[in-house]
């Protein structure tokens, strides 16, 4: 499949520049390549590099689009093929040069800006003819016929110049498809004394209310028939399915596709908007959360290395637990009973009963 590449603007150092293509005509390596060309000309140094550059490729096809000329339309003689829109124009002409002679002069200045002029235009000679002589090799035109344009300097429609061997191919301008009537449904549209569709979208179906009026039901519904029979095939939305979890969330069977892209509402926007809001609300807790329940189990990795090396977060728990209930209990400065001395101790707690609360059973049961 061949490549592309837009040629716009002034030919020159600004616009078409010779190293632009060549950074272009580089990316787009070997193949065909399709240049499409809308210039009103610019400098013929750029030009003649261009042209060499599409030469040397060897397989660029140029498509003149809207108004090209001057320069324009010398790059288009590196190409394999050149064709023109047949709603564009061309033109040639005689190269111009930069004049710049004004002010107050004596007789000395004026011999001296004369012999400038002549100068200049023996150069401007060199310019046409070597172009001139381009369009001869590049086009196999007469040299006289070339010579002539240049000179008249006029807008060529797009058929003059492929008639004139300007340019190789003229390229049609599009027109709406027509709608596809079947024999059958014409033939049908007959018998009810209706008019044939004219094969045109542009043009519309004439239906008028009195030829309605004069069917019978069963007419109504067939003509109803023929119609969606002709427009529907060629209307029909396709639905692009594929993306399950937008259309759950906008409630939709899918989207219309047209050209590989999707049609969506400002509504459906808005709500996928508000659903990213929300998606990255809720993302943003979750880091947080995340960071704070980090921080809580760096600390209890402090505690012991046990703790550290625990799997996870219930491990380092049942660690921290383990380690609490191995450490060993303190004695009381007084002990119940009243005395220092354990042996006179007179214990009178109900120890059986205070055992036996739940809440100590269960700490009992976790210890253990």
């Amino acid at each position: 499949m061949a490549k592309t590449l837009e040629l716009i603007g002034e030919v020159g150092r600004w616009g078409i520049s010779m190293q632009f293509v060549k950074t272009m005509m580089d990316d787009l390596g070997k193949g065909p390549i399709v240049v499409k060309c809308t210039s009103l000309g610019g400098d013929l140094n750029h030009a003649l590099k261009i042209k060499e550059m599409f030469e040397t490729h060897g397989d660029v096809t140029l498509e003149y689009v809207g108004f090209n000329a001057s320069a324009a339309t010398i790059i288009g003689h590196g190409a394999v093929k050149s064709r023109i829109r047949e709603d564009s124009f061309y033109l040639i002409h005689k190269p111009s040069i930069w004049v710049d002679a004004w002010g107050n002069m004596n007789e000395d200045d004026l011999d001296q800006t004369i012999n400038d002029l002549i100068a200049q235009k023996k150069e401007a000679e060199v310019f046409t003819l070597s172009v001139a002589q381009d369009y001869v090799k590049s086009r196999g035109i007469d040299f006289k016929t070339v010579m002539n344009l240049m000179k008249e300097s006029r807008w060529l429609s797009a058929k003059e110049a492929v008639e004139l061997g300007l340019v190789d191919e003229l390229v049609p301008v599009k027109t709406k498809e027509k709608v596809a009537v079947s024999n059958e449904t014409a033939a049908k549209m007959k018998a009810l004394d209706l008019p044939v569709p004219v094969m045109k979208e542009t043009e519309p179906i004439e239906i008028t209310t009195e030829m309605v009026n004069k069917m019978d039901e069963k007419d109504k519904k067939s003509l109803f028939q023929m119609l969606m029979d002709i427009f529907s095939p060629k209307n029909k939305t396709e639905m692009k399915k594929d993306f399950q979890q937008i259309n759950t969330l906008l409630k939709v069977e899918g989207f219309e596709e047209k050209e590989g892209n999707v049609i969506v509402s400002i509504d459906q926007m808005k709500s996928l908007d508000a659903e990213i809001k929300t998606i990255t609300e809720n993302a943003a807790k979750v880091s947080e959360a995340t960071n704070a329940l980090q921080l809580v189990l760096d600390l209890l990795d402090d505690l012991d290395p046990t703790v550290k090396a625990s799997a996870d977060a219930a491990a380092k728990v049942a660690a921290v637990k383990a380690k609490l209930a191995a450490r060993p209990a303190a004695a009381a400065e007084n002990p119940q009973g009243g005395s220092s001395n354990p042996a006179e101790v007179k214990d009178e707690t109900d120890w059986n009963t205070i055992d036996n609360l739940p809440h100590n059973k269960i700490a009992d049961a976790e210890i253990i």
